[in-house]
């Protein structure tokens, strides 16, 4: 597998839509890797965030500066988040990180994951993303996903 000449690989996209799949895809053929979990990072570094759009803008800042910490050592980052925007776009573009959307099938996604029930500073539900300069792929949950991720790294 190619990974086109990129310093690390940055998935963002909704709760449920398959960022994790993707990630542990990657870190299965990529040799001195590190999965950098957004999840993970906020049980165990941003204890003191809440989900504010302030708050995932400071978490998105220090899973960025993980990676750069990564990077240095020589380390691979495969990084997920729920939460991007555009400035941080353009600085992943400059480190040679590649930033990819990942979408879902909404309407399902929705109905079945509980992040969306009842709950408010949700991301694509009470938050929306800009318009972030990226590349984007659709996970059907079958194979084809996985030939999509590939050709991209």
């Amino acid at each position: 597998m190619k990974f086109n000449n990129v310093n690390g690989i940055w998935f963002f996209g909704l709760s449920g839509v398959g960022k994790s799949y993707a990630s542990n895809l990657v870190f299965k053929k990529k040799s001195n890797s590190i999965i950098i979990d957004g999840d993970e990072v906020r049980k165990y570094i941003s204890t003191d965030l809440d989900y504010s759009l302030q708050s995932r803008n400071i978490q998105i800042n220090r899973i960025y500066g993980l990676a750069k910490i990564a990077i240095k050592s020589q380390i691979y980052p495969i990084i997920s988040s729920v939460w991007m925007h555009n400035e941080l776009a353009k600085k992943l573009y400059k480190e040679k990180i590649r930033l990819i959307k990942v979408d879902a099938d909404m309407k399902q996604i929705f109905a079945e994951h509980n992040t969306y029930k009842n709950q408010t500073n949700v991301v694509g539900k009470d938050i929306k993303y800009g318009e972030i300069e990226c590349t984007k792929i659709t996970n059907k949950r079958n194979l084809e996903f996985w030939k999509t991720l590939e050709k991209l790294i």
